[in-house]
């Protein structure tokens, strides 16, 4: 009878993790309305440098059960403004028109599991997951780990970047002559808008 009851309670275990629900794919790249973060060229000396401070903030996310998410980014810096859509969806992103054309797929569809893909005549492949050494200007709630992707063009150029869940690209490297130099860093990230947005 023990032995029974022992079966029934673990068969009950099982039928209760497997109607729990799962936790939503991790979307690599800043989707928050009111989100904004700050990127700098660390190869410029100062002042250029912070001149050149690109800012990105989300203006606007369409969340919807079952079908992919879009984010409206801003793109801004002291030589003008420019707006983005990306759409999310397992885990690849795509930058696309406002009637749903491609024009480029940084990360594909099951990325990270899909680790090789080419688009628009450019290799790309997951080196690894790494833990981001900039993660202390991030607040203790995100995700200090992501994955390092690497692109090839047809002549040979080399581009690294890591990406973090809720961030997307946090550094990004050049291939100088063998040497990975890191041309593209966050180096703030707050809120402009009171968050509107959560993800169950």
């Amino acid at each position: 009878m023990r032995h029974a009851l022992t079966l029934l309670a673990s068969a009950a275990l099982l039928v209760s993790l497997g109607c729990q629900p799962k936790a939503p794919k991790p979307i690599y790249g800043p989707w928050e309305e009111g989100l904004t973060l700050a990127f700098e060229n660390p190869t410029l000396p100062q002042p250029q440098r912070t001149s050149e401070r690109m800012q990105v903030r989300v203006t606007r996310t369409i969340l919807a059960p079952g079908a992919p998410t879009l984010v409206h980014l801003d793109l801004v810096n002291l030589h003008g403004q420019m707006g983005l859509l990306f759409r999310h969806q397992d885990g690849g992103i795509a930058l696309v028109d406002d009637k749903g054309l491609v024009f480029a797929q940084p990360l594909p569809v099951g990325f990270p599991k899909q680790t090789q893909w080419v688009d628009r005549g450019i290799q790309y492949r997951v080196v690894g997951r790494a833990t981001w050494d900039g993660a202390a200007i991030l607040p203790t709630t995100a995700d200090p780990v992501g994955y390092w992707v690497e692109s090839r063009d047809n002549q040979g150029h080399g581009r690294r970047v890591l990406f973090l869940p809720n961030l997307g690209e946090v550094e990004s490297r050049e291939d100088r002559n063998g040497t990975w130099v890191t041309v593209n860093r966050l180096v703030a990230r707050g809120f402009t808008d009171v968050p509107s947005l959560t993800r169950s």
